[in-house]
C-alpha cells in the first residue's frame, strides 16, 4: 500500500531536491527499524499460537500456549516459519514501490511494517505501508509505481501457498463447533487446494501457518488492488482511465465493500475499511504531465494485474457460522 503527498513543484527529481538534515536521514532508519524489530516479534507470537492450534487440530498433544511458553520459552522459535513467509511477502511487496520510486528518483520512505499484537489480531500485523513523498511526473511512473508492489508480493505468494497447502492436513469434522469463525477463501486458494487435497463431505482443512501466512499475503493483494482512492488499485486506475475513471471507480467500489460488509454479518467484513477510505477521501493527486497515455505493454501488465485482483480478492474474509460447512 502507498501513500502519496501531492507537492506544488511541476516536476520533482532527486537532483533537485535539497539534502536532507541528519535527524531526518536517521529517523528514516530508525523508526521502520523499531517497527520492524517489533513485528517480528508479534508475528513469531502469533505464529507459535498458529503452530499450536495446528497441532490441536490434527489431534496432536499441545498444550496451553501460555504456559508452554512459561515453562520452554525457546519454543516461541516455532512462530518462525510464519513469521519469515508474512514478512517477505509484505516487505516484498512494499520494496516493490520502494525500488520503483528509487528508479523514477521519486522520494518515498523506506516501507513500515505495522505490528499488532495476537490475540487482538491473529497474524500479528496489520501490513505494511510506504509514503511517497513527492508527486509523480506522469500516468506511466504512477502506473509502474502502483502495480510494482502486488507484482512482487505476489510472486512470493505462490511458493508460501505451496509450501503452507503441501504441510497442511485434511480432516474430518465429527461434532459441531458452534459460534466459530469461518475464513473466507479466494480463487486462488481453491484452486491450489484441489491440487492438495479431495475434500469430501464434513472434509476441512487443517491449515500449516506457512499457509496461514500466504493466506493473509492474499487478503493484503486484493485489498490493495481494490481501485479506489489512493490504494495500488487506485493508482492503476488513475493511470489507466484519468481522474474522472478514477472517481466513478472508486464510489462504486465503496458501495460495493459495504454490501459486502452485510453478507459476513456481525463480523462487518470491510465496512470500517470503507469508512475509513471515506475519511481519508477517494481524491487522487494528480500527475505533472496528464497527456501521457500507457503504452501497450502496460496495458498488458494491468491485465495481469486484474487477474491477480480477481484469484485474490476475498469477498468474505470472515464470518461467524454456528458449525463449519464442506471445504
Amino acid at each position: 500500500m502507498s501513500e502519496e503527498v501531492q507537492f506544488t513543484q511541476a516536476e520533482v527529481s532527486t537532483s533537485s531536491l535539497p539534502p536532507e538534515p541528519l535527524y531526518e536521514e536517521k529517523s528514516r532508519l530508525v523508526v521502520p527499524a523499531l517497527l520492524f524489530l517489533l513485528t517480528i516479534l508479534t508475528t513469531m507470537a502469533a505464529g507459535f499460537l498458529l503452530h499450536v492450534g495446528f497441532l490441536s487440530s490434527r489431534g496432536e498433544a499441545a498444550g496451553d500456549p501460555l504456559i508452554r511458553v512459561l515453562t520452554h520459552p525457546m519454543q516461541l522459535l516455532y512462530g518462525l516459519p510464519f513469521c519469515f513467509t508474512i514478512l517477505s511477502i509484505l516487505l516484498g511487496h512494499e520494496m516493490g514501490h520502494y525500488l520503483m520510486c528509487r528508479r523514477y528518483g521519486i522520494r518515498s520512505t523506506l516501507p513500515y511494517v505495522i505490528p499488532a499484537p495476537p490475540p487482538f489480531n491473529p497474524f500479528g500485523t496489520f501490513g505494511a505501508v510506504i509514503r511517497i513523498r513527492s508527486n509523480f511526473r506522469d500516468r506511466r511512473q504512477l502506473f509502474d509505481v502502483g502495480i510494482a508492489g502486488p507484482l512482487a508480493g505476489f510472486v512470493l505468494i505462490i511458493p508460501a501457498l505451496i509450501v503452507g497447502l503441501s504441510n497442511s492436513a485434511e480432516f474430518v469434522m465429527t461434532d459441531s463447533l458452534q459460534d466459530a469463525l469461518e475464513f473466507g477463501e479466494p480463487l486462488l486458494f481453491k484452486l491450489a487446494g484441489s491440487l492438495f487435497y479431495t475434500a469430501g463431505d464434513g472434509s476441512h482443512i487443517s491449515l500449516h501457518p506457512v499457509g496461514w501466512a500466504a493466506w493473509f499475503g492474499m487478503l493484503a493483494t486484493g485489498i490493495n488492488l481494490l481501485p479506489i482512492g489512493q490504494l495500488d488499485g487506485g493508482h492503476v486506475v488513475y493511470a489507466l482511465f484519468g481522474p474522472r475513471g478514477h472517481r466513478i471507480a472508486s464510489i462504486l467500489t465503496f458501495f460495493t465493500l459495504v454490501g459486502l460488509s452485510f453478507y459476513s454479518w456481525p463480523m462487518m467484513g470491510y465496512l470500517l475499511f470503507a469508512l475509513v477510505l471515506v475519511f481519508l477521501g477517494f481524491r487522487h493527486p494528480s500527475v505533472s504531465v496528464e497527456p501521457i497515455p500507457l503504452d501497450r505493454k502496460r496495458i498488458i501488465i494491468a491485465l495481469l494485474g486484474l487477474v491477480i485482483f480477481v484469484i485474490t480478492f476475498i469477498p468474505i474474509p470472515v464470518r461467524l457460522i454456528e458449525h463449519f460447512g464442506r471445504l
